[in-house]
């Protein structure tokens, strides 16, 4: 098992670079480009969120965690983490908007993309925790 945590301000710049960072770390262990797409769409959009929803007012104090556990032959955890205002679970809808709407496709689109999806709020820590199993052939390595 390997984890990695990687931490910024959320910012829009800041949200779409921990993506790609994490998406760098994934590619070590996972060869299928289209799953990385995938995983890095999702990765964006969850921290994105972060950085739009999470906060009331910019500040260097606020706080965005990307936590990513990857166990080899199995799955990938990734846990989006804030310490803002959070989200109610049942105000969330998870259906596809009108194609006119302009935004809330996001959470749509990474309940669809990932195997499981969980909200969690503990102590002040707001997390989305996605799961994606990963096939025996999309793997790089294993071990």
């Amino acid at each position: 098992m390997h984890n990695f945590v990687l931490k910024a301000v959320p910012t829009p710049e800041e949200s779409r670079e921990i993506a790609r960072k994490a998406v760098h770390i994934l590619r070590q262990f996972i060869a299928d480009e289209d799953l990385l797409h995938d995983i890095d769409l999702v990765l964006t959009e969850g921290c994105s969120n972060v950085a739009r929803h999470a906060y009331d007012n910019d500040a260097p104090c606020n706080r965005l965690e990307l936590t990513m556990t990857i166990v080899p032959d199995k799955h990938v955890v990734f846990e989006i983490s804030d310490w803002g205002k959070g989200i109610c679970s049942q105000s969330i809808n998870f259906a596809m908007p009108a194609p006119e709407a302009v935004g809330g496709r996001g959470m749509f689109i990474m309940s669809e993309l990932m195997d499981e999806f969980e909200l969690i709020q503990d102590k002040g820590k707001n997390t989305i925790k996605l799961t994606r199993k990963i096939k025996e052939e999309q793997w790089l390595r294993k071990e």
